[in-house]
């Protein structure tokens, strides 16, 4: 029998719909509240780690700042590996708000990272703020400070502590990735030296970077991780920027690269210039896919790192920064720099440009030209992996959110839903093929 084409068509789209449902990857993408940008199952913190929720890799969770220390349990799915955990949430109007620390330790309570709320440098970094720690295996297992139970215990603690009352009753997002050990990483360890001239006597490496000057690439930029666009290295894009907002911008780079970024606002027409005859003050972030600052610390040259500045209201205003090399064993600095230790896995970074809020509630919006750039900057041998990482969907070029163990089950669900329609199909055509008298 030949099939007609409305037959036809509809065994495709009987077919899409079934591979559509079996291949959907899970639910972590979808919003948990319409009144929020952060994404994730909504999660309550437990007082203490036996009532704590557990919170598993590749997943995306939203809770809200409490006056108590909260609580969570951090699941490990994988021998040896490393967890991260990332934290985020939005300042207040941009003013200076309370820290919050974040740490993970073993359910004993020792401490394997923990990190302070920031990477703001000026009162527009104070819109978004986040921070990353992770547990993994130490450096060096005999040392008296090493704690093995970091790279091994089944579940880790997490704990989320607001200092003060400004952050209280405001959400936060969740992140939790878990990266398998690569092979050979006891080499990789012993390989790498902690040195505070790590990457040379003057830091990280400044590269020119070249702005397009006659470049017309309008982009619509983001305005959380999880709608932020892609931007291709060396090409210039203009978007517009208002008081109080915060535009997110996604940059793909690999092992051994380092990204830099350029923000630059032109001259001022003269209306504009009124309106920032205030003090208007930008920033610009790198942000690591786990949601740690990724750019060196310390003074560089305005020509060189310039994360914050007022706005000129009569002349050109230029914001630059640059992130760390992405190394594995970045993981393991100390003495070379605290963000080092945040820019250690490939994917998706990101640009968060901000503008501090008017205190006049004025409405404008001043135009700026985007230019990134992404550059070998080390020589470090790329580790390799005999598993995939557990990521969520939107924090690497190809995570899905699924263990390699979830993806096999989906695979031989897939299978099995092929073969089922297939039989379905020949038993159709031998039944039609029978004479009409049986």
């Amino acid at each position: 029998m030949v099939q007609t084409p409305k037959r036809a068509a509809g065994f495709g789209g009987t077919l899409a719909a079934v591979l559509a449902l079996a291949l959907a990857p899970p639910a972590v993408a979808a919003t948990a509240d319409e009144n929020t940008s952060w994404r994730g199952d909504r999660v309550e913190a437990g007082s203490n780690q036996d009532n704590a929720p557990v919170l598993e890799p590749g997943q995306l969770y939203i809770d809200t700042f409490h006056a108590e220390t909260m609580f969570y349990r951090v699941g490990r799915t994988m021998e040896d590996s490393t967890l991260h955990v990332g934290l985020t949430t939005h300042g207040t109007d941009g003013e200076t708000t309370d820290d919050v620390d974040v740490e993970l330790s073993t359910l004993e309570g020792d401490s394997c990272d923990s990190d302070r709320l920031g990477w703001e440098a000026s009162s527009a970094g104070n819109l978004l703020r986040g921070t990353q720690v992770r547990a993994t295996a130490p450096l060096d297992p005999e040392s008296g400070q090493a704690v093995p139970g970091c790279g091994s215990d089944s579940e880790l603690l997490l704990a989320v502590n607001t200092l003060g009352e400004d952050l209280r009753e405001q959400d936060f997002e969740i992140l939790v990735a878990e990266e398998p050990e690569p092979v050979g990483a006891e080499e990789l360890r012993d390989a790498f030296e902690d040195d505070s001239d790590l990457w040379g006597e003057d830091g990280v490496p400044w590269y020119e970077l070249q702005r397009d000057r006659e470049a017309d690439n309008p982009i619509e930029p983001g305005t959380t991780w999880h709608d932020a666009p892609q931007v291709e290295p060396g090409l210039t894009y203009d978007a517009q920027l208002a008081p109080g907002e915060v535009h997110i911008f996604r940059v793909d780079a690999d092992w051994d690269q380092q990204i830099q970024a350029e923000v630059f606002f032109p001259e001022p027409t003269s209306e504009l210039s009124e309106s920032l005859s205030g003090w208007t003050d930008a920033q610009i972030s790198i942000v690591s896919p786990y949601r740690g600052a990724v750019t060196p610390g310390g003074q560089r040259e305005a020509a060189e790192q310039n994360l914050s500045s007022r706005v000129d209201h009569a002349n050109a205003t230029t914001l630059r920064a640059q992130s760390y090399p992405i190394t594995w064993a970045g993981r393991y600095a100390q003495s070379a720099g605290d963000n080092a230790r945040h820019a250690i896995v490939p994917g998706g970074y990101y640009l968060a440009v901000a503008m501090e809020p008017s205190e006049e509630e004025a409405d404008f919006q001043v135009p700026y030209r985007l230019t990134t750039a992404v550059y070998d900057a080390s020589d470090d041998p790329p580790p390799e992996y005999d598993a995939s990482p557990i990521s969520p969907a939107d924090t690497d070029g190809s995570g899905t959110g699924l263990s390699t163990g979830q993806a096999t089950a989906i695979g031989i669900g897939v299978l099995g839903l092929l073969l089922l329609i297939g039989g379905g199909i020949f038993l159709a055509k031998v039944l039609q093929k029978r004479p009409a008298d049986e």
